[in-house]
C-alpha cells in the first residue's frame, strides 16, 4: 500500500469518526458550547501530550520551536480555525440543527476541491466545474426556501476547508503539529472557563457522567485530528474532497433517523442539488475513460 492510499484511508477513518460525532456532543447538551469548547480545547492539549510521551515525539516539538517560525505561524492560525470551526459545529448540533452541520460538510468537500485548483494547480475538469455548480445551486436553493443563509453550514465549510489547506502547507509530523496547534488555544481556553467560573455560569466539575464526557472530549478531539493530519499529508486536496462525504452522509442519517429533525420539501430540493454535483464528480473519472 503506497502513502497516498494510506493517507486516504486516514482521512477516510477521520471522517467516518466524525460522522458519528453528534451523538456525543449531544450527551453535554445541558453544558453551554462555549463551555464545552474550552475543555475540549485544554484536555485535547493534555491527551496530545500523552501521546507524545508514549511515542517518545517531544524531541519534534522542541525542534519546531527553535527552527521552524513558519509553521508555528500556520499551526497557530490552524487552531485558531479548527476552534471557529467547533464552536459552530457544537453550537449547531446542541440547538437542533444537525442538519445544518450536514450540509456544511457537503458543501465543504467541493470547497477543498477549489482550494486544490487555486493553490496546489490541481486541474479541474469540465464535469468537476458542473458538481462546483450544482453545489452553489444548492446552497443558492436553501438560501431561497429559507430567506437566510445558513450561516453555521457555510461557516462550517469554509472554515474547515481553510484548516485541511492550513494542515496541507505545514511540512511537520501530525502528532508534533497537533500539540503545537492545541498548546496554542489552551491559555485563551483555561482565561475563558476561569471567567465563566468566577461569574458563576459554569459549575465545573458537574456530576461524574458530564465530567467525564468533558475530559473525554480530549481524545475525541485529538485522535480524529490526528489522523486527518497525517493522512491529508500523504493524499490529494481531491481525495480529501472525495473522502469527506462520508461524514455528512452518516451525520445527515444521525440527524433524520436518530433525532428526527424534519425535512420539508424545499430542503429536499436543496441537499439534493449537493448530492448530484457529489454524484457528478465522483462519476466523473468513469465518465472520461476511453475504452481500450
Amino acid at each position: 500500500m503506497n502513502e497516498g492510499t494510506k493517507g486516504t484511508l486516514a482521512v477516510l477513518l477521520t471522517y467516518t469518526l466524525w460522522g458519528f460525532m453528534p451523538l456525543y456532543w449531544k450527551l453535554l447538551s445541558s453544558v453551554p458550547p462555549a463551555e464545552i469548547l474550552g475543555h475540549r480545547a485544554i484536555w485535547g492539549c493534555v491527551c496530545s501530550f500523552l501521546l507524545l510521551a508514549l511515542s517518545r515525539g517531544a524531541g519534534g516539538v522542541i525542534s519546531l520551536f527553535r527552527a521552524n517560525r513558519g509553521s508555528l505561524g500556520l499551526l497557530a492560525c490552524s487552531g485558531a480555525t479548527i476552534t471557529v470551526n467547533w464552536y459552530l459545529y457544537i453550537g449547531a448540533i446542541n440547538s437542533g440543527r444537525i442538519l445544518e452541520t450536514s450540509l456544511g460538510y457537503f458543501i465543504n468537500p467541493l470547497l477543498s476541491i477549489l482550494f486544490g485548483v487555486a493553490v496546489f494547480q490541481e486541474r479541474l475538469r469540465p464535469l468537476q466545474v458542473l458538481a462546483v455548480g450544482l453545489a452553489a445551486c444548492g446552497v443558492a436553493a436553501e438560501v431561497a426556501a429559507f430567506g437566510r443563509l445558513p450561516l453555521a453550514a457555510l461557516g462550517i465549510a469554509f472554515t474547515f476547508g481553510i484548516y485541511g489547506l492550513l494542515k496541507k502547507l505545514i511540512a511537520v509530523d501530525s502528532l508534533s503539529g497537533l500539540t503545537l496547534e492545541t498548546l496554542f488555544i489552551v491559555p485563551f481556553a483555561l482565561l475563558w472557563l476561569a471567567w465563566l467560573q468566577s461569574r458563576g455560569t459554569a459549575h465545573f466539575p458537574y456530576g461524574v457522567g458530564i465530567t467525564l464526557l468533558l475530559v473525554g472530549a480530549g481524545a475525541v478531539t485529538a485522535m480524529p485530528l490526528m489522523t486527518f493530519a497525517w493522512g491529508v499529508r500523504r493524499t490529494t486536496m481531491t481525495a480529501v474532497g472525495l473522502t469527506q462525504y462520508a461524514s455528512p452522509i452518516l451525520t445527515f442519517l444521525t440527524a433524520i433517523l436518530i433525532y428526527n429533525e424534519p425535512m420539508s420539501l424545499a430542503r429536499w430540493f436543496s441537499f439534493a442539488l449537493i448530492w448530484a454535483g457529489i454524484i457528478v464528480f465522483t462519476a466523473e473519472p468513469f465518465l472520461r475513460t476511453k475504452p481500450e
